[in-house]
């Protein structure tokens, strides 16, 4: 970044509705798998192995059922609940994959039976192309270095 730039979150006076479709978007994809978790729990309850893998991943699936609606509500805030989005797509894509590639090896193959893995995938690239104009985080120019900020009021020489 050069020195001119800074980072900074732009208010959506301007009504930025891209980045609102954005998070409208991304709340209906959570919405869909906080569907998938729940429906999940109340068919095998909270302590279900999903067949048989270790209790950590078991866990980390289960407790998706309450991150993923979390992440949701969190949208409101852009900042917040993309980074919560991202962080919960990229956790889930790479622990389902490493998953798959340790019980169902090879991972290609095992990953073409697995359709919702592919979906899963899909969102996170799109998450992963998309969370800066979600976040409404854009590079702005500094016009030039303040006079105000070098000297303050009445020490101008």
């Amino acid at each position: 970044m050069a020195a001119d730039e800074t980072t900074t979150a732009l208010p959506n006076a301007r009504g930025d509705r891209g980045a609102a479709v954005l998070r409208a978007i991304y709340a209906l994809c959570l919405a869909g798998a906080t569907y998938n978790h729940w429906s999940a729990i109340y068919r095998h309850g909270w302590l279900w192995d999903y067949g048989g893998y270790p209790r950590v991943s078991t866990t980390f699936w289960t407790m998706l059922g309450v991150v993923d609606p979390l992440a949701v509500l969190l949208l409101v805030r852009p900042r917040i609940g993309v980074v919560a989005t991202v962080a919960i797509i990229v956790t889930d894509v790479v622990h389902n994959i490493a998953v798959i590639g340790h019980y169902f090896p090879p991972l290609l193959t095992a990953l073409a039976t697995v359709p919702s893995l592919i979906a899963q995938i899909v969102f996170m690239v799109f998450v992963l192309a998309t969370c800066r104009r979600a976040a409404m985080i854009r590079r702005v120019r500094a016009s030039r270095p303040s006079v105000r900020r070098a000297f303050p009021a009445g020490e101008r020489r």
